[in-house]
């Protein structure tokens, strides 16, 4: 299953660009085969992918946006596949985690908080899909002002009407962006392998998030 992409001139950020090679600990980070045959990441609990956000996002977080993934989760258990943490650590501003959520099911979260106004990190969208650990999986997430649509390898699978405040998230300029986790704090360490070409986008009408398959 591919999902047909169009170029188009959008801003995009590469969040997986933070795992650097060669890997700063080979125990806990390491190539594998990703989907259709192309390298992927794998990163175990335990790897310490970190870096300032500033240096693979932008200032401020656009209005309308998307997210999209390609991973197979090495287990159940879940994690956060990425996330961008206030200075102190305390809360997840975005991120994207997956949980179990019964048998044979797993929750996708948007997470989005405001820290100068949250304490306690906020989940704006949650989706309950069939569990796809040991899967490789695409999805991706269409944020739009007034609503989040995920998509499941290439079909759309459901929309979320949710209210943000701000619409435009200015991260501090101290916040640390973690890959595969959300710091000593918060934790959500994950098992996981990244296809290398998962992408943040400015755009939330993405050509990744069509729902054309091939």
């Amino acid at each position: 299953m591919k999902c047909k992409i169009k170029k188009r001139d959008i801003p995009e950020y590469d969040l997986l660009r933070a795992i650097g090679v060669p890997f700063s600990n080979p125990k806990t980070q390491y190539f594998d085969e990703g989907l259709d045959g192309f390298p992927a990441y794998g990163l175990k609990p335990g790897s310490d992918i970190k870096s300032p956000y500033r240096l693979f996002m932008p200032e401020k977080l656009y209005a309308e946006f998307s997210i999209t993934a390609t991973v197979r989760p090495a287990n159940k258990d879940g994690g956060f596949l990425f996330s961008v943490v206030n200075p102190l650590e305390t809360v997840v501003q975005l991120g994207v985690q997956l949980i179990p959520s019964g048998p044979g099911l797993t929750n996708i979260s948007l997470l989005y908080t405001d820290a100068n106004v949250y304490a306690l990190s906020q989940t704006i969208a949650s989706f309950v899909v069939p569990s796809f650990a040991k899967k490789w999986s695409r999805f991706g997430m269409k944020v739009t002002t007034d609503n989040v649509t995920l998509f499941l390898n290439c079909h759309e699978f459901d929309t979320l009407a949710v209210k943000r405040n701000p619409l435009e998230l200015v991260f501090d300029s101290a916040s640390t962006l973690y890959v595969g986790q959300a710091g000593p704090l918060i934790r959500g360490a994950f098992h996981i392998m990244f296809n290398i070409h998962d992408k943040f986008h400015r755009d939330p009408l993405s050509p990744r998030l069509t729902n054309s398959v091939s």
